[in-house]
């Protein structure tokens, strides 16, 4: 199956990728922890995990088509604030009717 995966910052290159985003396959029935190893990337090299824009484990299965972004330490935590502040940017716009 053909997956989408997006390394944040320095995973990149410690993946020896030359793109932030790229396509590969992986078998049928692969799981998120499938990843880092075929990536060359160590698991504690990796603190946050979204599959297709929501939140996800290792132990997250992956579908044909699937988005998976992968994201270091030191990028997690501005991460998960930018996309906690665009979630509520989002909520509040449709209170107001925009």
């Amino acid at each position: 199956m053909r997956i989408t995966v997006l390394l944040g910052g320095p995973l990149r290159k410690e993946a020896g990728e030359k793109h932030h985003q790229f396509e590969m396959e992986l078998p049928p029935g692969s799981r998120v922890e499938d990843l880092p190893p075929r990536l060359g990337l160590s698991y504690d090299r990796i603190k946050m995990i979204m599959v297709n824009g929501r939140g996800a484990t290792l132990n997250t299965d992956i579908s044909e088509g699937d988005r998976v972004a992968l994201f270091p330490p030191e990028l997690a935590f501005n991460t998960f604030v930018s996309l906690g502040f665009r979630k509520e940017s989002v909520e509040k716009r449709k209170k107001q009717g925009a």
